[in-house]
């Protein structure tokens, strides 16, 4: 469904409605409580975003006449280090415009300024609002700390707009009906008016921003689920700049199922889901293995997980050499004290393949030509 226009506001309710009749079908205390929660939150940020682009159309018009330029896309599979990467990157401030997570609920420009205005009064006022959005981070986002660290104000992913048109698989962490529903997993699959619709709301979406946050500076997103929007993003913004970071699969896959079915209770359902999510993981590795023959090398590099985590100042001048931007001393004294930071670095997180019905043979087999491109150890 159109708003005015799909630039204005875009909704793909066939997917809603699917996620209702899914959730209802059964009698499941939990499941309903959580639809019920979820269709509430839902229905609220819809509202308030509605009325914040609504005040864009009449005291921020010039968001119109803005140009994506050059937009750069950190892509990969997910639990591969872009947010790590994203916030390193993102220390450039003086180059980059970047959403942090409180921007994302409502990407506008008028609630970018309103932002900006409290976060100035606090500043003057002992930052009693930060210090207690830092609580507020806490209570709702303190047990992601081991799995994707987040905050209000932590620089994060710009999915919420792909969410909220439902064309994102983070509807279904609370739900196990992943399997259940394709709609939402590869944009670049599916039809003209969808993709047409979707991208046209995201466009508007980062142009309000950006409007907003600088109109010099250059747009920075990071979103593993874009690696399937690959051709859509090119296509909307054909000088784009991309930068893929590969992990091993055998620490991809796993961790993509374990983060988004955290959620998950025992049953059926969340079994098939959780098989279905690590077959998604397979897919991203292939797709984008496919899609970044079709954009030039000038605009497209691959950095290794490992490479990045281990020596990151070097990955990271490496992407600033590669696309011929310079980085300024402040920013690399950053980068040494980040990389002094990581010398003692070693992950928590240790997954079982089996755990997921998944074999090493058989993600071996099916991505054979990524192992043997960045040289993974079968």
């Amino acid at each position: 469904m159109k708003y005015f226009s799909a630039g204005f506001y875009y909704v793909r309710y066939s997917i809603l409605g699917q996620i209702i009749y899914y959730s209802y079908r059964r009698f499941n205390l939990r499941v309903w409580l959580l639809s019920l929660f979820f269709i509430f939150q839902y229905s609220l940020n819809q509202f308030i975003h509605l009325i914040f682009r609504l005040i864009d159309e009449i005291f921020f018009p010039g968001y119109r006449k803005v140009k994506i330029k050059q937009p750069v896309f950190i892509i990969a599979n997910p639990r591969s280090g872009t947010t790590y990467l994203h916030r390193l990157i993102s220390k450039d401030d003086n180059r980059f415009a970047y959403t942090k997570f409180a921007h994302t609920f409502f990407m506008t420009a008028s609630f970018t300024k309103f932002a900006d205005l409290i976060k100035w009064i606090d500043q003057h006022t002992g930052n009693l609002i930060r210090n207690s959005l830092n609580k507020v981070d806490e209570v709702f986002w303190g047990g992601w700390d081991n799995i994707h660290s987040m905050g209000f104000n932590k620089a994060e992913e710009d999915e919420l707009p792909f969410a909220q048109t439902m064309m994102s698989i983070g509807v279904f962490i609370p739900f196990p009906y992943y399997h259940l529903i394709d709609g939402t997993k590869f944009l670049d699959k599916e039809p003209v008016s969808v993709r047409n619709g979707v991208m046209d709301f995201y466009e508007s979406c980062v142009k309000r921003f950006v409007y907003a946050s600088g109109q010099e500076k250059t747009y920075l997103s990071k979103n593993v689920m874009s690696s399937g929007r690959f051709k859509s993003l090119l296509e909307r913004f054909p000088d784009a700049k991309i930068i893929y970071i590969a992990r091993h699969p055998y620490e991809a896959l796993p961790s993509l199922t374990s983060m988004f079915s955290t959620m998950y209770g025992p049953g059926e359902d969340a079994e098939l889901s959780r098989q279905a999510l690590s077959e998604f993981g397979i897919q991203l590795y292939l797709y984008v293995a496919e899609m970044r023959r079709s954009i030039p090398s000038s605009q497209f590099i691959t950095l290794k997980y490992d490479d990045l985590v281990h020596n990151p100042k070097e990955a990271v001048l490496k992407i600033y050499e590669h696309f011929d931007w310079k980085a300024s001393e402040e920013f690399t004294l950053m980068l040494e004290a980040e990389q002094e930071k990581q010398k003692n670095y070693h992950s928590d997180h240790e997954y079982s393949l089996d755990q997921y019905n998944l074999s090493k043979e058989y993600i071996y087999e099916r991505l054979f030509e990524v192992f043997h491109e960045f040289g993974f150890e079968k």
